[in-house]
């Protein structure tokens, strides 16, 4: 079958077109809505500004493939293979990707709110400025992913792995993110206010200039994080690992910080307005200059904590 043999029988009311192989076809902006392409191969086909509304591509090939522009909102792509197609500016709204290999693929600006995404392989994407608010994303993979600027507000991605992902000024406001995995990931100027990030690892990424006020890091990671301006306010730290982490100016006021470890971490300039540090661990830790109004500091171990007046104990 070709491209104008599909064309002529859509046409005339066909709409089953399982398993076909359309691979190289030319199908600029046709109108294939409703469209039955389980399990199609369409390798490297140009489906740039094409209607798939409410499409059946269930376990469709569609590597390579130029959906620049494309509207698959509403379409079903169960165990897709995407491997680096261009999505560009598609519409994916509310489409079920579940399982799906999106592997390099291209999403910039691609809208994918309401999105299922649930187990997918997005490792590599650009999702630069995409839309995926409320997605869900539990357990998919986005390691190494470029995320800048997007929109993730109320997404949900338990257990995901964004592992060394670039989310730069990223929206992730009220995100659902238990136990996702950050490891080294770049969070700076990202908005995670009110986001759940209980029991995340979040060791040794960047969420400097951050918003993290009312966010919940109860049991997170954050060791060696770079935390530096980040705003911390009534998140809640308790028995959360910031051995070693960078808080210079962070503000940590009302956090609450039952059991948090601060071993060996900078704390230069931090503000601690109206908290309470008695079962805080800050064994080497250095709070020169930090703001300490209201604190609580009754029974602390101080061995080795550089004082904000500058006085170190031992």
């Amino acid at each position: 079958m070709d491209a104008q043999d599909l064309l002529r029988r859509y046409a005339v009311g066909e709409r089953d077109f399982h398993t076909a192989d359309l691979r190289g076809a030319q199908l600029r902006e046709v109108d294939l809505s409703g469209v039955v392409l389980k399990k199609a191969i369409l390798c490297e086909v140009d489906l740039s500004g094409a209607n798939l509304v409410g499409a059946d591509l269930n376990g469709v090939v569609l590597q390579q493939a130029n959906l620049n522009g494309t509207h698959l909102n509403e379409s079903h792509l169960v165990g897709a293979d995407l491997y680096k197609a261009n999505l560009t500016n598609a519409d994916l709204n509310g489409v079920i990707l579940w399982r799906a290999t999106l592997e390099k693929a291209i999403l910039s600006q691609a809208n994918l709110s309401r999105a299922n995404l649930d187990d997918a392989n997005l490792i590599g994407a650009n999702l630069s400025q995409a839309n995926l608010k409320g997605a869900k994303l539990s357990k998919a993979n986005l390691s190494q992913t470029k995320l800048t600027e997007a929109n993730l507000c109320r997404a949900t991605l338990i257990e995901a792995k964004l592992i060394l992902a670039d989310l730069r000024g990223a929206n992730l406001g009220l995100a659902n993110l238990t136990k996702a995995n950050f490891a080294e990931a770049d969070l700076s100027r990202v908005n995670l206010e009110g986001a759940n990030l209980s029991g995340a690892n979040l060791s040794r990424v960047n969420l400097s200039g951050a918003n993290l006020t009312g966010a919940n890091l109860h049991r997170a990671n954050l060791i060696e994080a770079k935390l530096i301006l980040t705003g911390l306010r009534g998140a809640n730290l308790e028995r959360a690992e910031l051995i070693k982490a960078n808080l210079t100016e962070a503000d940590l006021s009302w956090a609450r910080l039952d059991g948090v470890n601060f071993s060996g971490a900078y704390l230069r300039r931090a503000i601690f307005t109206d908290t309470n540090l008695d079962s805080a661990i800050l064994r080497g830790a250095d709070l020169a200059e930090a703001k300490l109004d209201q604190v609580k500091m009754n029974n602390l171990d101080l061995n080795w904590v550089t004082m904000p007046n500058g006085a170190v104990y031992f």
